[in-house]
């Protein structure tokens, strides 16, 4: 097993890993969105990203994991002197074969340098309504605590000498100007191919809709501290969502929220 650090050059690996297991089809329509992405990873990498691949014989794919400094995080969360993984993932077929343990092995490693590993995880949630993805379980076995939570949200820590704990920034409610329709918003950013997927997949479903509907980019650090939400849906101004979300599960926030 090989564990690489990848590099600008490098970065077809993370394109195979993102969008793998999905059609042909389905690549076409996710390429605007893994374009931005990888623009994305350009611009961080001179930041402190970072992005461990983890390869098998013939440079198979098998898994990554995402980490940088908790200052730049693209997730609603505040701190310092700490690395905050963005995200760790192993194709499921590679599963429950140490990977995961290798990739946050090198992590922590990076970690220790600065003093202080986070993540924002989740418990008992699963993402578009099916996949258990980041769950807190997997990260408390290598120590890490949970030091706040929202719901199913949980920000993980684990202390590695700074002694400075991180927050959770509380999604904000807002005042809105309706004009006769219902406003919905969409928190989105770069970071990941799959909340552009989940912003068209609600734009088409509510195309010919009564509501006005938004799409709000929180690339910067700026929006995601004004909002205190990344990724997620807002109805007439309060989060009703707060993480990447299937239609399905879209479709029933709304329906609740506006026979409320």
């Amino acid at each position: 097993m090989e564990f690489l650090k990848a590099t600008v050059d490098e970065l077809q690996y993370v394109s195979y890993l993102c969008l793998w297991g999905i059609s042909r089809r389905q690549k076409e329509a996710m390429k605007g969105h893994m374009e931005k992405r990888l623009k994305w990873i350009e611009e961080m990498l001179s930041k402190g990203l970072e992005i461990i691949v983890a390869l098998g014989p013939r440079k198979s794919k098998k898994g990554l994991i995402e980490y940088l400094p908790i200052e730049m995080a693209p997730e609603p969360v505040k701190g310092k002197n700490s690395l905050l993984i963005n995200c760790i993932w192993v194709l499921p077929r590679f599963m429950k074969a140490g990977i995961g343990k290798g990739l946050m092995q090198h992590f922590l490693d990076d970690a220790r340098k600065v003093g202080g590993a986070s993540v924002l995880s989740y418990e008992d949630d699963k993402w578009f309504g099916y996949f258990d993805y980041m769950p807190a379980s997997f990260f408390k076995r290598f120590g890490f605590r949970e030091v706040s939570r929202d719901e199913t949200r949980v920000l993980l820590h684990l202390n590695l000498g700074a002694n400075i704990t991180p927050r959770l920034l509380t999604p904000k409610s807002r005042r809105i100007e309706k004009k006769g329709k219902p406003v919905v918003d969409i928190f989105c950013n770069s970071q990941c191919p799959w909340c552009g997927w989940m912003a068209d997949e609600t734009r088409r479903n509510m195309k010919g809709s009564n509501t006005t509907l938004r799409l709000i980019n929180t690339d910067s650090r700026e929006a995601i501290e004004e909002f205190g939400l990344a990724r997620g849906i807002s109805i007439n101004g309060s989060p009703v969502i707060k993480r990447m979300a299937a239609w399905t599960e879209i479709k029933s926030a709304l329906n609740r929220a506006l026979s409320g």
